[in-house]
């Protein structure tokens, strides 16, 4: 492994435990390569600054998250992507539509249906982001098969317990 990385490990596990002198050089170690990944991803370089800026900011103020037996690049870079692809979303929702698109819409049917559909889902993506990994992975076992069948108690309880914080997120962003 490298040296830098190495050193990554140690400043974020410092800030994990509380140690905010490691700020700026943490910020320093990891800007480069988040506003690469951004990049990679969003094509478009200030569309790429501001996710590298929301993901620094998460990956510096949720410090405490990060799990030290695992190597802190991968949480970081996991963290980009995600804030990377909330802005592609919003980019995508914000394009024109085409007038085809337009008409199939209007005529109504399944074609409003979808629509709802997937608006619906892309809110649940932003709601999602919102919620701590540990809810999020409840969340999202809770909608596969072997989960709903082999369901114990306390994964039940879980799963309530996170199915909660979706509903008050989603009201916080969703409600007049």
């Amino acid at each position: 492994m490298r040296p830098e990385l190495n050193e990554l490990d140690r400043l974020i596990a410092r800030l994990a435990e509380g140690d905010r002198s490691v700020f700026a050089p943490t910020f320093e170690l990891l800007w480069p390569r988040v506003r690469a990944l951004c990049f990679s991803i969003l094509k478009h370089p200030d569309d790429a600054d501001d996710a590298a800026q929301q993901a620094m900011e998460k990956i510096l103020t949720r410090a405490s998250d990060y799990d030290r037996s695992r190597p802190a690049l991968p949480w970081a870079l996991t963290i980009a992507a995600w804030e990377s692809r909330t802005i592609l979303r919003r980019t995508e929702r914000r394009r024109e539509v085409g007038t085809e698109a337009l008409t199939s819409v209007a005529a109504g049917g399944a074609a409003d249906e979808d629509f709802i559909r997937y608006e619906l889902n892309l809110a649940v993506m932003d709601v999602m982001q919102g919620l701590s990994n540990e809810d999020q992975a409840t969340l999202v076992g809770a909608f596969w098969e072997e989960a709903r069948e082999a369901a114990s108690p306390a994964l039940r309880k879980r799963r309530q317990r996170a199915l909660e914080r979706l509903r008050a997120v989603f009201k916080r962003l969703y409600e007049p």
